[in-house]
């Protein structure tokens, strides 16, 4: 069964969130951390939508959909070339990256998301760089 997430990148120091998402779309690796949520049930076949966090360019907006070829379990933790202070516990190996025409904002369509609950405070729920969504969130976010 396919399942849907949200592939969260935020800004760190002075480097913006897009920036660290086209290096990581370049590789087409996607790297977690120990604490990620569903570091454990990521797997392969599964769809994922890329959300720019922060206050730089393209922020708070969906930026390319894909898909997850294969999970690839780190032997020996890693610092992540683009966040030194992280530890990579695994990566996302990325069958496909597609950059949509124009960035989505996501605050046209918060109202239509089940995954939030509370609409006012919908940065919280985007916290911790993997987010589970249903198929109905993806759907309306491909197609805003």
């Amino acid at each position: 069964m396919t399942n849907y997430y949200i592939l969260v990148t935020s800004d760190f120091e002075r480097v913006s969130a897009y920036k660290i998402f086209e290096n990581r779309i370049k590789e087409k690796r996607f790297p977690l951390y120990l604490k990620t949520p569903y570091l454990e049930n990521i797997k392969q076949n599964d769809e994922v939508v890329f959300y720019i966090a922060g206050i730089n360019e393209n922020a708070q907006s969906f930026v390319a959909k894909g898909n997850i070829k294969t999970v690839e379990i780190v032997k020996e933790l890693l610092v992540d070339a683009d966040k030194q202070k992280n530890l990579v516990n695994r990566y996302l190996i990325l069958e496909s990256a597609t950059l949509f025409e124009k960035p989505k904002s996501i605050r046209p369509i918060i109202e239509k998301l089940d995954f939030i609950r509370k609409k006012l405070n919908f940065g919280a729920y985007l916290v911790g760089g993997v987010v589970k969504i249903n198929d109905k969130d993806f759907s309306t976010i491909l197609n805003s």
